[in-house]
């Protein structure tokens, strides 16, 4: 996701297919203005569930870092917290 496609909310009701087709084909967002502030993106659906990925994986890190030390016995691996990359399920 390095370039993005400007789009106005006009366009994208004249020309919709167009922008979504482009985003599907280039993996590239489109961002869509209005009176030419920034309302909201358009991604891939690949990029949404990598992007979901990452948040889930984000939110767990904060979750372990907010709990602590992994108490002994609890059946987590004492290092859950530092890798929790390799632990986290998709």
């Amino acid at each position: 996701m390095l370039d993005t496609t400007i789009v106005t909310a006009r366009d994208i009701l004249r020309n919709y297919r167009r922008v979504f087709d482009k985003v599907k084909k280039t993996r590239q967002p489109a961002i869509v203005v209005s009176k030419r502030k920034p309302q909201v993106a358009i991604v891939s659906l690949d990029d949404l569930e990598r992007l979901k990925s990452l948040k889930n994986k984000q939110s767990t890190k904060v979750l372990l870092d907010l709990a602590g030390i992994i108490p002994k016995g609890s059946g987590l691996p004492a290092d859950l917290s530092e890798k929790h990359d390799e632990y986290t399920w998709d």
